[in-house]
């Protein structure tokens, strides 16, 4: 398995720098072990996720050959494959997020982003990162609710309205042309401060998602230093 490059990187930047500086030798070995744990941890997370992958995928493929000798038909077929990414989603989630979170950093509040009210956080998919951090080098955050469609979608016009987040053009291009056509009203919400596909973006990428099953999600990313983070690997 390849290592993360980045976080490689970081560990010997923040090693080396330390071995530079007048410490304390004590000092100094208990904060490369606490990088070493730390990079680690991470490492054994993003592993376990892979291998969980890699299972889902088995028992998939073993739906798929059923469907192909013609032993269940395809409705049976994709609620077998579902049921199996449901139950694989949640263990896959929980493994690979090595920055699990509860609540919106201040930094994220300084862009105007607020957390919904009467929604339960989910924490196996919340997480975060932090320019702070050597083993992150950018700011970002991810945060999923729970709830009710009504609400989550009051709630996400609510934080969009505040943070001053339009709608998505996507999205409300998709209103229209169902609207033109007659097909059935588009379900959930997505407000962005940014195009999909831009060549150009902001210096924090802002949205909030609402799905059918009433999952709010909220998003924001330091785009500039996401981008000077991916040139290093």
């Amino acid at each position: 398995m390849k290592m993360n490059v980045s976080l490689w990187f970081c560990l010997v930047l923040t090693t080396g720098f330390l071995a530079s500086c007048d410490f304390d030798e004590d000092v100094k070995e208990k904060t490369f072990n606490q990088n070493l744990q730390s990079f680690n941890n991470n490492y054994n997370k993003v592993d376990s996720a892979l291998v969980l992958i890699d299972q889902m995928q088995i028992e998939i493929d073993k739906v798929e050959a059923k469907r192909d000798r013609g032993e269940i038909n395809e409705v049976e077929a994709e609620a077998k494959s579902d049921q199996i990414k449901n139950s694989f989603g949640r263990r896959i989630a929980r493994a690979s997020n090595v920055n699990p979170t509860t609540k919106l950093p201040l930094w994220a509040n300084r862009l105007g982003l607020s957390e919904p009210q009467g929604m339960q956080i989910d924490v196996d998919f919340s997480q975060s990162t932090s320019e702070s951090n050597p083993n992150d080098g950018y700011n970002s955050v991810l945060l999923v609710y729970r709830g009710g469609y009504n609400q989550a979608m009051d709630q996400a016009r609510i934080i969009a309205s505040k943070a001053h987040i339009p709608m998505s053009k996507d999205f409300e291009d998709a209103q229209i042309l169902a609207k033109e056509y007659g097909i059935e009203s588009l379900k959930g919400m997505a407000y962005m401060n940014f195009e999909m596909g831009a060549t150009e973006l902001p210096p924090y990428t802002l949205a909030i998602t609402v799905d059918e099953d009433g999952t709010l999600t909220i998003s924001a990313t330091d785009t500039k230093k996401l981008a000077e983070q991916l040139e290093t690997e």
